[in-house]
């Protein structure tokens, strides 16, 4: 792990540990902090998305207050993933890999490693195509590490 990551994942670690005291106080404190510290135009449209989301106490703002009834382990390494895999670290890897490429690289990558099911769920098509389509763990390998390597956690 590089300094900056070492760095960035201490910060994170730092916050998380501030919002477990009280978390419907601390998040729009930490929020207001992040705008104060961090350069102009870092990560903006993020923290603006956060913004409206703590300032409105919508659905989203709840579903954040949600993950506080998690078991701290559980939480801690979802907001890890979260904030700083797909965020952080993975938003600066798509960054490069979209100008160097020219092309947009998605946030998430959803993956259906076989339809082999027998359920006929509504609104579900994994047993309209038969049990036959499966992924090999190597394909599905690769797809993930090729993911990674454009910043896709």
């Amino acid at each position: 792990m590089s300094l900056k990551d070492t760095m960035q994942h201490f910060a994170i670690n730092q916050a998380l540990k501030y919002l477990e005291g009280n978390p419907d106080e601390n998040i729009p404190k930490l929020m207001a902090w992040a705008d104060k510290l961090l350069p102009e135009g870092w990560y903006e449209g993020q923290r603006a998305a956060l913004r409206t989301v703590i300032d409105e106490k919508n659905n989203w703002y709840q579903l954040v207050l949600k993950l506080y009834e998690l078991d701290p382990g559980v939480r801690k390494a979802f907001f890890e993933n979260f904030l700083f895999n797909a965020s952080l670290k993975g938003g600066a890897v798509q960054n490069e890999v979209k100008e160097q490429e020219g092309c947009n690289v998605p946030w998430a990558i959803l993956l259906d490693p076989t339809s082999a099911c027998n359920l006929h769920c509504t609104g579900c098509w994994a047993a309209e195509y038969g049990n036959h389509l499966n992924l090999s763990l190597e394909t599905i390998d690769s797809i993930i590490r090729q993911g990674k390597e454009m910043g896709t956690y």
